[in-house]
């Protein structure tokens, strides 16, 4: 949608254009509550310890540097909330991510998980899911956290806020401080009130970009286009 506005903006004409947003596998990605203990146990942390997720290769548009800061000033006022990275390219071998880490004193709390093929399991054991991008287009992270009904806290790039809608928080861009800050205001919700925002982000998933109906969706158009032709034809 970001996209769309931006070339219509540019001249291009907004009666050729058609979006339609990728689509989630709602029964892949889920609430798992048995997520939430396996892999705190897996990270020898105690089963009701607070983990902020980045889900996201190794590349400067996802700012990781960024998320190292947010996580700097949660840690100011919520000593015990852990932090967990995983991605291609964010393990114990990035360098430059592990000296971030450590200047910011969180050594303690942040995991370096690298490239997962149980993104649905560990997506769902996450209390908030942060999105710190500079830039994106749709981020497909964010539906997946959203189907395992989890809050997200992203910045305002490509179709993030059009993603979370009312069930998330959105900052500016660059504005890592207000980052940190909203990541805080959701871990210090009560559990309930948290858990029921985050089934209000599965619903907007369910009701927006469930793969079924974004399928259909493209079924709808290239039928559209079918019926032009015939009429042109004609």
């Amino acid at each position: 949608e970001r996209a769309r506005r931006v070339h219509v903006a540019a001249g291009y004409s907004s009666a050729k254009m058609v979006v339609i947003p990728n689509g989630f596998d709602i029964e892949r990605f889920r609430p798992d509550p048995g997520a939430r203990g396996s892999v705190r146990a897996e990270l020898g942390l105690a089963g009701d310890a607070l983990l902020v997720g980045l889900i996201a290769r190794d590349d400067p548009q996802k700012n990781h540097a960024g998320f190292v800061e947010a996580a700097r000033l949660v840690h100011g006022d919520l000593p015990n909330v852990h932090f967990v990275m995983a991605g291609t390219g964010i393990d114990a071998g990035n360098e430059p991510l592990r000296r971030a880490i450590e200047r910011a004193g969180l050594g303690r709390v942040c995991h370096l998980l690298g490239r997962r093929e149980d993104v649905p399991r560990l997506m769902a054991s996450l209390d908030v899911v942060a999105s710190p991008s500079h830039s994106e287009a749709f981020p497909n992270v964010l539906g997946e956290a959203m189907a395992c009904a989890v809050t997200c806290v992203v910045t305002d790039a490509g179709d993030s806020a059009d993603i979370v809608g009312d069930t998330g928080r959105v900052v500016p861009g660059a504005d890592m401080q207000a980052l940190g800050q909203e990541l805080v205001s959701v871990l210090t919700l009560p559990s309930a009130e948290r858990a029921k925002i985050g089934m209000r982000a599965r619903e907007r998933v369910q009701h927006r970009y469930e793969i079924g109906h974004v399928v259909q969706q493209y079924e709808n158009f290239y039928r559209s286009l079918m019926q032009t032709e015939k009429v042109c034809a004609a």
